[in-house]
Parts: structure tokens; C-alpha cells; sequence
């Protein structure tokens, strides 16, 4: 199990501009608005440059109930993380082995 990416630091880009059913609607800018999941949308939400991929990992893992594997939840807040850089709605700032 490696979790290279732990300590890496992210800062949401947009906002949220509103909800249809389930998906949680972001705009970058006045041309690019995403639909985001609800996973999507709370990872997108802790990336505020202070807040560690493994403080998200911890406070997902603290909010399920049972038995839950870590590594899948690292796993998936990874993937996430992917995509949302993909598009441009995070960027990573730093790491908290190096100054932000």
C-alpha cells in the first residue's frame, strides 16, 4: 500500500451555483460549468490549500459507518482529485513535506 500522494495540497478553483437532483453544479467560468457528484463535489469542497488528500481521506473515512477499506477511500479521493485537476477545478499548491 503507498500513499505518495497523502501529504499533497489542493485549492478548489470556482463555485458552486447550484444543484440539480443529486449532481452539485460548478462554474469555472462563464463558459465552463461542471456537473459534479455528490463524492465529486465533497472532495472538490475540502480542497481548500490547507487541507491535506489524507485530512480528506480521514474525514470520509470518520463520516461512513462500518467497515470501510482506507485504501479504496485513498483510491478513489485520487481519482477524484485526477479529474477535478483534469479540468482545471483544483490545483495542486504544495505538499505539507514542502512550505505552501
Amino acid at each position: 500500500m503507498t500513499r505518495d500522494r497523502w501529504n499533497e495540497v489542493y485549492m478548489k478553483k470556482g463555485e458552486e451555483i447550484g444543484a440539480e437532483g443529486e449532481t452539485l453544479l460548478v462554474a469555472l467560468d462563464g463558459e465552463r460549468t461542471y456537473a459534479l457528484s455528490p463524492a465529486a463535489y465533497l472532495v472538490w469542497s475540502l480542497c481548500d490549500g490547507k487541507t491535506s488528500v489524507g485530512d480528506i481521506v480521514e474525514r470520509i473515512m470518520q463520516s461512513l459507518e462500518g467497515d470501510v477499506d482506507e485504501e479504496w477511500i485513498y483510491q478513489a479521493v485520487i481519482t477524484i482529485i485526477d479529474r477535478l485537476a483534469e479540468v482545471d477545478l483544483i490545483e495542486k499548491i504544495g505538499s505539507r513535506n514542502e512550505p505552501l
